[in-house]
């Protein structure tokens, strides 16, 4: 449990999708997964550029904090500005536990195929696999916190 004695300096965060502009607000901190694992930024964090890896995304506000499916892109910090230029970006109260559940079932019986046998067919699977548990734990999370998103 993280308990604030001060409020953190915001930065502008902008999450943009091939068809649309999912944010453009002031944040005080956001993680998110990076193909290489997971990162958290804050104000002042050091210039970067980073493929973005799957999965689940969070972004504190002054008033709390939201959630989201990360699916690919790009991010780069640059000054005070964290943009994120994402494959796909789903809030995670749009995501429905029993829909994510049965991804996940599908996924795994995919993994499980005899005949998938190259690279790309296990990359593919591996990926759909990463989508479907971040979409439960999300789901999950949503769902166990009420008005939360």
């Amino acid at each position: 449990m993280l308990i604030r004695r001060f409020p953190l300096s915001q930065f502008r965060c902008q999450i943009v999708t091939p068809s649309e502009s999912v944010l453009d607000e002031q944040v005080e901190y956001v993680s998110f997964p990076a193909w290489d694992g997971e990162i958290g930024v804050m104000n002042g964090t050091s210039p970067f550029l980073m493929n973005l890896g799957t999965g689940a995304m969070r972004i504190d506000f002054g008033s709390g904090s939201r959630h989201y499916l990360l699916d690919g892109g790009f991010a780069q910090m640059q000054d005070d500005t964290l943009t994120l230029l994402a494959d796909d970006v789903v809030p995670a109260d749009h995501i429905e536990l029993k829909d994510a559940e049965r991804e996940l079932q599908e996924a795994n019986e995919a993994a499980t195929i005899s005949g998938q046998t190259t690279a790309m067919e296990r990359k593919h699977v591996e990926g759909a696999q990463r989508r479907a548990n971040a979409k439960v734990a999300l789901a999950n999370l949503t769902a166990s916190r009420p008005g939360s998103v």
